[in-house]
């Protein structure tokens, strides 16, 4: 398989104004993707073959840019391995452009995708267990067994998270992880008095309950991260050093402060819409729980090598890396993600 979007299996569409941007701005999902859907087919009809004859064609939301770790590795993985035997295609909408990014899980749960990228911890009135999620969120440092370790509790140990989830209309086929979190900034942010009133950009819960405890401000940023700090709206970003692969950024960021804040594994790359999932076959639902692992292990793969990249230009553009100090560290250690 080549480059994402180069497959036959895959395309990969993108379109400023479609109607899943929009959304963005307050509106509901539509109950049908419809129109909005066959408009943004029509820019790659063109240039890109159809799915060959009796392939389920699956519209595929990601609220991702290509280049994102988890669009360009673990979907191509997972595309990959689901087109054995060419059951499927994949039309992966990439930047939120076919149901915006706020409405991601509404959308698919509505059916205005059949696969999309879903973040658990972000709706905890669909999934009673938050607290539980949030606690393995911040559990340890390394991404692959924290992908593996959040995948084995919700497929195989909590039943009650898989019927929440159904309840919402979508269905859970594991979770990917992103590098080790740490403070971004212009400066060190190494003592506790400097997170004071400090506004931090937060990947959300548990991590902005975190933040708070830190005596820092939780913000949510919507667009470019290095916008938001080059405008003064944050003085922060919580995240892995692989963010700092976006120049903008790099270009803001002087200082990387390492301490135990997580690992991001409470987000399901694979997720599918449940009325998509009654359609298939038993045949069909087992290629993509096979396809699964591989897209995780890829995706989280790729953060560490992103991760290693963003390193090395760190050095090249003289960007800092410090531990923080140790009341800071014991201000964060033994955090409770629950309530």
């Amino acid at each position: 398989m080549g480059p994402l979007g180069q497959d036959p299996g895959v395309q990969v569409l993108r379109r400023p104004d479609c109607a899943g941007r929009r959304r963005d701005r307050g509106r509901a999902p539509v109950k049908r993707a419809g129109p909005v859907f066959a408009g943004c087919l029509l820019l790659a009809a063109a240039s890109i073959p159809g799915p060959a004859a009796g392939q389920r064609v699956v519209s595929v939301n990601l609220p991702l840019p290509a280049a994102h770790p988890v669009a360009a590795s673990g979907w191509r993985r997972f595309a990959e391995a689901a087109e054995q035997g060419r059951r499927f295609a994949f039309q992966l909408f990439v930047d939120g452009s076919l149901l915006g990014r706020k409405h991601a899980v509404a959308g698919l749960a509505h059916g205005d995708a059949q696969m999309g990228y879903a973040t658990l911890t972000a709706h905890p009135a669909g999934l009673p267990h938050r607290v539980t999620l949030g606690r393995l969120a911040l559990a340890g440092p390394d991404p692959m067994a924290g992908a593996a370790a959040m995948t084995e509790f919700v497929m195989l140990h909590c039943p009650a998270c898989l019927k929440s989830l159904a309840a919402r209309g979508i269905v859970f086929l594991g979770s990917h992880a992103a590098g080790p979190f740490h403070l971004l900034s212009p400066l060190p942010l190494a003592r506790a008095d400097t997170l004071k009133g400090a506004r931090i950009a937060s990947p959300g819960p548990p991590w902005t309950d975190l933040l708070k405890r830190l005596d820092g401000k939780p913000e949510e940023v919507d667009g470019s991260l290095a916008t938001a700090m080059k405008k003064g709206d944050i003085d922060a970003v919580l995240g892995p050093v692989a963010l700092l692969a976006e120049p903008a950024l790099a270009r803001q960021v002087r200082a990387v402060t390492a301490m135990h804040l997580g690992v991001h594994r409470v987000a399901s790359p694979f997720t599918a819409n449940l009325g998509f999932w009654r359609t298939l076959t038993q045949d069909e639902r087992a290629v993509l729980l096979e396809a699964a692992p591989p897209g995780l292990a890829a995706a989280a793969l790729a953060y560490r090598a992103a991760d290693e990249k963003a390193r090395e230009a760190m050095e090249e553009a003289g960007i800092s890396f410090c531990r923080a100090q140790p009341a800071l560290v014991r201000q964060a250690a033994g955090f409770d993600a629950g309530p």
